[in-house]
């Protein structure tokens, strides 16, 4: 009756793999609405290339997303849970909590943050509140903030292709929100 998220392999199992170019942005550089704080901290982070993504530390954001070791999507719906495991680097995963719950008024701060999902007609949307400060949101060095909150949706048009959309909402970080 709907769409199915897990792999593309002829048993509903497989990995997901990023197509964009290797570390390219999501958004022009030139459009993301950095605070001066982030625009500096950015360029730093692009002078050593210390990812915490490349030294095994779990990803979050959108980052999760560009390991180009792809992720795998697996679905529960006798748990109404889904799993998105990071295959490369530091093999963890993070939880979507797909049984209608909220967020909590405090979530406890992590790499992967606090996933609640649903599905709006064939495409799964994620939003993820509870966000530490100790990973990089991109793969380029975007900064987040414990008031990042990003919202998702992931479209899959045909068996081997996932549409994948990101809001990044940080009034920490950067002046407005963008995608």
């Amino acid at each position: 009756g709907r769409v199915v998220i897990d792999g593309a392999g002829k048993n509903g199992k497989g990995i997901w793999m990023p197509i964009f170019p290797f570390g390219a942005h999501l958004t022009p550089l030139a459009d993301v609405p950095f605070q001066p704080w982030t625009r500096k901290l950015y360029d730093e982070r692009l002078a050593h290339q210390m990812e915490p993504h490349a030294r095994c530390k779990a990803s979050g954001g959108v980052r999760q997303i560009q390991t180009p070791y792809g992720v795998e999507i697996v679905e529960l719906p006798e748990l109404q849970r889904i799993y998105i495991f990071d295959i490369g680097g530091p093999h963890s995963y993070r939880v979507v909590y797909m049984d209608g719950r909220s967020h909590p008024l405090i979530a406890e701060p992590s790499p992967y943050g606090h996933s609640i999902g649903w599905w709006d007609g064939d495409t799964l949307v994620v939003d993820t509140v509870g966000y530490n400060e100790g990973f990089w949101v991109d793969r380029r060095g975007l900064a987040g903030t414990d008031k990042l909150h990003t919202m998702e949706r992931f479209t899959r048009k045909v068996r081997e292709t996932i549409n994948y959309e990101i809001t990044i909402d940080d009034p920490g970080a950067y002046t407005r929100p963008f995608s």
